[in-house]
């Protein structure tokens, strides 16, 4: 990552990410098929166990951001047995944490649901559920650490192979668990928490493994293991703002889901069916982030600080040029895309194409903001990405979408202009802290 066309291994790097983070998505469709088979119970009984879950899942993703960052820099530096002392280190921080945050998850999955207003009927399915999904929660956080370490040494045609093996295991584990074979009837609706426990654990596993027997860049030995307390404090200087950056953006989500359903079912169902097509595309701009934030990382290691600007411009472009022109050209297609993804529902589909109709065009904003986070992180300036992401949320999305909703005519249609509101007032900021502000951090500990 320190020598060569950056363009060329920004696209070597990303690519694989992205297929990863798509494969993931047509996982979570395929599950949510499944799963739509057995009820509206056990939809229901999904869909209230998300909030809880992904707030957990994104306040834990933090530590797995600063072990990518701190590789990708002791691997810029050629500092390898560094190298292997921070993933060993970052691994036993992740595993510290998923045993608290599965304590957590437990004590507060019942006052959770009664919150929410869940019946009895789908509360017993809810817990049985998370109370799976939870007692994974080990394993899970281990695998999205390993596999964000790998990706930041380059290994990420490996990473794309595990995950795509866990993807294709918990498929097919999916029926099994959930209706059973034979004269078994399977687990129901915990069989689908059941089969995705059991593929992400099978895939950390094999990353460990990987690391343990010499096979990766990343050879991890018992001594790397034992806990360094210089070490942990610098991590969590780095891992807590991207924390804090992911829980704010999973709450801020919560909060304009909840305001489009003050508007009523059609409005939030629009609100689920327009941003299927665009969320879609995140799977490509944190692709080409987590590769930027890797570049970056590397070669300020490397003490190449030229090429790590010069990387970070690149990246910008790309992503404004590129998603700016995939934005325009789905305007001609929403109507058809929106009819496949609610069938019959002419109320839905006038809503959700007016929403995509008026954020796809911006998309070329969103993934800047992405881009250049991305360069931030990679750069060790975690607090300035999350100061930046929850500005775009707490200062312009959420308090444009909230007044424009309820003190002019906009109504609903201020939650949809509140992204390209947000995404433009974050690219003019991101842009103007690449050129002025002072994001340089060297993380290498010599």
């Amino acid at each position: 990552m320190t020598q060569g066309s950056l363009l060329a291994v920004l696209l070597r790097v990303a690519g694989p990410i992205t297929a990863a983070n798509i494969a993931q998505s047509v996982h979570q469709i395929v599950n949510a098929w499944f799963v739509g088979k057995l009820g509206p119970d056990a939809i229901a009984a999904v869909a209230a166990s998300g909030p809880m879950f992904a707030l957990l899942l994104s306040l834990g993703s933090g530590l797995s951001t600063a072990g990518a960052v701190l590789v990708a820099q002791n691997a810029g530096a050629g500092r390898d047995d560094a190298t292997d002392h921070v993933a060993a280190q970052t691994l036993l921080m992740v595993l510290a944490v998923g045993l608290i945050f599965t304590a957590v998850g437990f004590l507060l999955a019942p006052l959770t649901l009664r919150l929410i207003g869940v019946e009895q009927t789908v509360y017993d399915l809810t817990w049985d559920y998370l109370g799976i999904t939870y007692a994974g929660l080990v394993p899970v956080f281990a695998f999205l650490a390993l596999q964000a370490m790998l990706n930041s040494v380059g290994e990420v045609r490996f990473a794309l192979l595990v995950m795509t093996g866990a993807v294709l295991l918990n498929i097919a584990l999916d029926p099994l668990l959930i209706f059973g074979i034979g004269g078994w009837n399977g687990f129901g609706v915990a069989g689908a928490a059941l089969a995705t426990v059991l593929s992400q654990t099978t895939a950390f596993v094999v990353l460990l493994a990987h690391m343990m027997l010499g096979h990766s860049t990343l050879h991890l030995k018992l001594r790397h293991f034992r806990p360094d307390g210089s070490h942990i404090r610098l991590a969590l200087g780095v891992g807590l703002p991207a924390s804090l950056e992911q829980g704010g953006r999973t709450f801020g989500s919560l909060l304009l889901m909840s305001l489009a359903a003050l508007f009523g079912t059609v409005s939030l169902a629009a609100y689920g069916v327009g941003t299927r097509p665009i969320f879609f595309w995140f799977a490509p701009m944190i692709g080409l982030s987590i590769a930027t934030a890797a570049v970056v990382g590397q070669n300020i290691g490397a003490g190449r600080m030229d090429r790590a600007e010069q990387a970070a411009r690149i990246s910008g472009w790309l992503a404004f040029i590129g998603f700016t022109v995939i934005g325009l050209a789905h305007l001609p297609f929403l109507e058809p895309m929106m009819r496949a993804l609610a069938p019959g529902q002419e109320a839905v589909i006038g809503q959700a194409v007016l929403f995509a109709a008026i954020c796809f065009p911006f998309s070329g904003f969103m993934a800047v903001t992405q881009a250049l986070n991305g360069v931030f992180r990679g750069a060790g300036s975690t607090s300035h990405a999350m100061v930046i992401s929850l500005i775009m949320q707490y200062v312009f999305q959420i308090p444009f979408a909230w007044l424009a909703a309820f003190f002019s005519p906009m109504g609903v249609l201020a939650v949809w202009w509140s992204y390209p509101v947000s995404n433009v007032a974050a690219t003019l900021i991101c842009v103007y802290w690449l050129r002025h502000g002072n994001w340089r951090r060297n993380l290498v500990q010599r």
